[in-house]
């Protein structure tokens, strides 16, 4: 990846660099060659992100190699989904009395897609250390520029290297003076040395949201135990929404590499207004899969299914993660 970078301090160390235009940051364990890496510049992406295991460090997010693949975002890699996840069905929607129209974003199925933050200009606000981990702030505040969304708010990132994997939490706060609907999710593209085919995954769900032919929920819900359990993946095709299982507890995703004996587990918080949903997609190159924390289901501001309602100065918060076992 592009960018040269000046190493600051020890133990826990910040390289900070360009990746094109952008400038991005680097969190380190110096102990352990554990570190990701972020573009706040561009949704605060989190391009790359190296765990170890049994002394052994594994490169786990799929990234973009270039500043062109970042900005044609094709795959939407590691994106944060906010104030909505996935599809808005013809970016058309109706609150309080009102229909309101975004902006189409995913032309194939004429949606909007993935929020508004994506592609925004963050502000990296403080890297904090401490002896057993490093942080860095991140905020972006939406003020309203888009008529299909008239809510203003401000979205606050901590994302953190301890050592116990990687952690984001997230605050969204209505800083505006009438209610906004909201959803919040992530987007990251999991790996491991090896083509999906090869690996197991195992999710916290067993209830599909069923979809239309444009990728819209029905309304319905269907049984889908094939990963219930630590099961092959093969050659399954998933871009599918589920509901998590138990709420008010922590949920976890697990894909694992018979090959290398390492799982990587993605854990979300869950419970009222929390990441109770979850979505799976396997890109058509299938070197990795997109494992997608989310408060709501697809198309949430018509089918309501998990839509946060923040009142005027009340806030949203939430946390997920990664780790290796």
């Amino acid at each position: 990846m592009d960018g040269a970078f000046a190493c600051l301090e020890k133990m826990f160390s910040v390289q900070k660099g360009k990746f094109g235009k952008f400038n991005q940051v680097k969190l380190v364990n110096d102990d352990t060659g554990e570190h990701f890496t972020l573009i706040p510049g561009y949704g605060a992406t989190l391009n790359e992100l190296v765990l170890n295991k049994n002394g052994r460090n594994y490169s786990i997010v799929d990234g973009v190699e270039n500043p062109s693949e970042l900005i044609r975002n094709e795959w939407f890699k590691s994106a944060k989904l906010t104030p909505y996840p996935n599809r808005i069905s013809k970016g058309k929607y109706s609150f309080g009395g009102k229909s309101y129209r975004l902006p189409i974003n995913f032309a194939p199925q004429k949606h909007a897609i993935h929020g508004l933050v994506f592609n925004q200009r963050f502000q990296l606000k403080k890297v904090k250390k401490a002896s057993s981990s490093i942080s860095a702030d991140l905020e972006y505040t939406y003020r309203k520029e888009i008529p299909g969304y008239p809510f203003s708010f401000k979205v606050i990132l901590t994302w953190s290297l301890t050592k116990k994997g990687l952690k984001c939490s997230t605050t969204i706060r209505n800083i505006c003076s009438e209610t906004m609907p909201m959803g919040d999710g992530w987007h990251p593209y999991l790996r491991l040395t090896e083509k999906v085919d090869s690996l197991f995954l195992k999710i916290s769900a067993n209830t599909k949201v069923d979809v239309d032919e444009k990728m819209v929920p029905t309304r319905k819900t269907s049984r889908f135990d094939k990963f219930s359990t630590l099961s092959p993946i093969g050659g399954t095709r998933l871009d599918t929404g589920f509901v998590i299982n138990e709420k008010g507890k922590v949920a976890s995703s697990e894909l694992y590499s018979k090959a290398n004996d390492v799982k990587i587990v993605l854990w979300q918080e869950t419970g009222k207004g929390k990441y109770n949903y979850l979505q799976v997609f396997i890109p058509p190159s299938r070197t990795s899969i997109a494992i997608e924390p989310m408060t709501c289901a697809t198309d949430a501001f018509n089918n309501k299914m998990g839509l946060i309602l923040l009142k005027p100065g009340e806030e949203f918060t939430g946390a997920y993660g990664i780790y290796l076992s």
